[in-house]
C-alpha cells in the first residue's frame, strides 16, 4: 500500500469526506481550501470515491474481510 508522505493534508482528506457526508460539499471545500488544498485536489476528493487512490480501495477492502 503506497502511504501518504503528508499526514496533515491526509488527516484534513479525511477530514473533509466527514464533513461532506454530514454537513455537505460546501463546508467540506471550505475546510479544504483553510488547509490551502488545491482546487483540484478538493474536486477529486469531494467527487466521490471512486475517484479516490486505489491503494486507499484495496486498503478498505482489506480491512472489511478482517
Amino acid at each position: 500500500m503506497r502511504h501518504r508522505e503528508n499526514t496533515l493534508l491526509s488527516r484534513a482528506i479525511q477530514q473533509a469526506v466527514v464533513i461532506d457526508a454530514t454537513m455537505g460539499a460546501t463546508l467540506a471545500w471550505a475546510y479544504l481550501s483553510a488547509y490551502n488544498v488545491s482546487n483540484a485536489t478538493i474536486l477529486r476528493v469531494l467527487s466521490g470515491a471512486a475517484q479516490r487512490r486505489a491503494s486507499d480501495l484495496q486498503a478498505e477492502q482489506q480491512r472489511a474481510t478482517e
